[in-house]
């Protein structure tokens, strides 16, 4: 006898497990490798490049993003992307055992990202199918809740683990136990959402169940390929083209990616968008390019949105100073006195920046998530955008000032991390917002692949930056930095009501 799969499940079932698990390779990449190659003698400017260029998948995952919309369903596609972060979190545990550890762990931690980005595509894609708008919007705050205790789990706890078992087994050994740790939960957590995840009837591929033969496959891997391999080369192209001008890295590489970006925005709304629907106004379609002009159109419809250079500059700027800021929070906390830092234990940074600070970012999230939900996005835009940014002031303080009391540094944090909790809210509801339509996981996924780009170029320079100037002048750098957020947000459009619980 068959088992009946159930299309529908309470919530509360499996969404904080799932961004629990969503948050966790996450996390790992982008912030316990900060700390975990801090640890191991690793310059600012090598950390701060290197683990900004991580961010590349999430980046980058809008090209793959059509591909989960059309093949399978987004439950497969979440499940399959959590056997291989485990896989991945078990390797990085086996590369700090060699001694080429730098090279190789980096490899990993890119595969982990890759793997990583696909899932954030399939699970939010997951969430949107499986819940009706005034649930998105109630549940937002819980998602971000456990977001950030996996945040807490990982920057937190595992930190501290580390810095409590460095003193005995050193850094690398001990890094490499808390790989292991994070690998067995991450097992634990693919068997129950194996079981756990609920069916939705919505949850198809975009071609509607369509077996594709062989020909159909091949042209769609190769136009992929192809599409890939264009934009790479147009990057390598510019890039060369700046670097005869004298422009240097990082520099070089931010101003290349910020032109293809508008370059492949103008394309998509004019050269491609006319193929498309030349395609579909065709009365013999070509079965053969299907796939192949299905997986264009998500891009089309996306860029030929009426605001689409206004979505794009609060997806790229709304964040400019906080991405600058999170890359040296940890090694200001953790640099001797001497330098500007705090000096302060890698213990004490995984209580005050991995624990109390993630709190206070949850807090932040939740409350953003309530206040959204009782008077929609619209009014609490700008709210938001002052909470969020203001409180970066705190660490203007603490580096001016150096205190030494744990207390105030703890408090310090915990103002600022809760301001950018809730102002983000208003971030991922905009995402939320302009992601709605047929292909709401494909864009949902460009949202925040154009999101992580807004995160990696800041970042990329942020630590060259604070060895030149100092953290005193770099955290008053990040000051000036928050006026393109309140730019972007006075430019773009808020639907009406948007994000508000609807009464029954």
């Amino acid at each position: 006898m068959a088992i009946q799969k159930k299309t529908t499940r309470n919530p509360w079932a499996w969404i904080p497990t799932l961004y629990f698990t969503e948050a966790i390779p996450y996390v790992m990449v982008m912030s316990v490798s900060v700390m975990m190659y801090k640890n191991l003698n690793v310059s600012n400017s090598d950390i701060a490049f290197f683990t900004s260029l991580l961010y590349f998948p999430w980046f980058l995952k809008f090209l793959w993003g059509p591909f989960i919309d059309m093949f399978k369903t987004k439950r497969l596609w979440t499940i399959a992307m959590q056997v291989i972060v485990a896989i991945t979190l078990f390797g990085i545990a086996l590369a700090l055992t060699t001694n080429f550890y730098w090279s190789l762990s980096l490899f990993v931690f890119a595969l982990m990202a890759f793997a990583s980005a696909t899932h954030d595509i399939a699970a939010d894609g997951f969430y949107m199918l499986s819940l009706e708008e005034q649930q998105q919007s109630a549940f937002v705050g819980v998602r971000a809740t456990f977001y950030r205790i996996a945040t807490i789990f990982g920057s937190g706890l595992l930190v501290v683990i580390a810095g409590e078992l460095a003193p005995t087994t050193g850094f690398k050994s001990a890094w490499s136990i808390v790989f292991v740790i994070a690998g067995i939960l991450f097992v634990a957590l693919f068997i129950y959402h194996r079981l756990i995840l609920p069916y939705p009837t919505e949850d198809v591929g975009t071609l509607g169940g369509k077996k594709l033969h062989g020909k159909q496959v091949g042209l769609l891997i190769g136009g992929f390929i192809l599409f890939a391999g264009i934009i790479y080369a147009a990057f390598i192209l510019l890039s060369s083209i700046l670097g005869l001008f004298g422009m240097v890295h990082p520099w070089r590489t931010i101003v290349s990616t910020i032109s293809l970006v508008i370059i492949t925005v103008i394309l998509f709304r004019t050269y491609v968008a006319k193929i498309v629907e030349n395609f579909e106004k065709s009365e013999t379609k070509n079965e053969l390019m299907l796939p192949f002009i299905e997986f264009l159109k998500a891009f089309v419809i996306f860029m030929q949105k009426e605001d689409i250079w206004k979505i794009l500059g609060f997806l790229l700027f709304y964040r400019f100073a906080e991405a600058q800021l999170v890359k040296l929070v940890q090694p200001f906390l953790l640099d001797p006195r001497t330098k500007g830092g705090l000096e302060l234990s890698t213990a004490e940074v995984g209580i005050v920046y991995g624990t109390v600070g993630i709190i206070a970012l949850t807090v932040g999230g939740l409350i953003g998530g309530y206040v959204i939900s009782k008077q929609g996005l619209k009014w609490w835009l700008w709210p938001m955008v002052i909470i969020m940014h203001l409180p970066d002031l705190a660490f203007v303080y603490l580096s001016q000032y150096m205190p030494t009391n744990f207390l105030v540094i703890n408090i310090a944090v915990a103002l600022e991390q809760f301001g950018y909790g809730f102002g983000f809210t208003a971030y991922m509801m905009y995402m939320i917002m302009v992601s709605q339509g047929e292909h709401k996981t494909s864009h949902f996924a460009i949202c925040t692949g154009i999101m992580a780009l807004g995160m990696m170029l800041p970042g990329m320079y942020s630590g060259a930056l604070q060895e030149q100037i100092g953290y005193q002048h770099f955290f008053l750098w990040v000051i000036l930095s928050t006026v393109p957020g309140f730019i972007v947000a006075a430019l773009v459009k808020i639907e009406p009501g948007f994000g508000k619980k609807k009464l029954a």
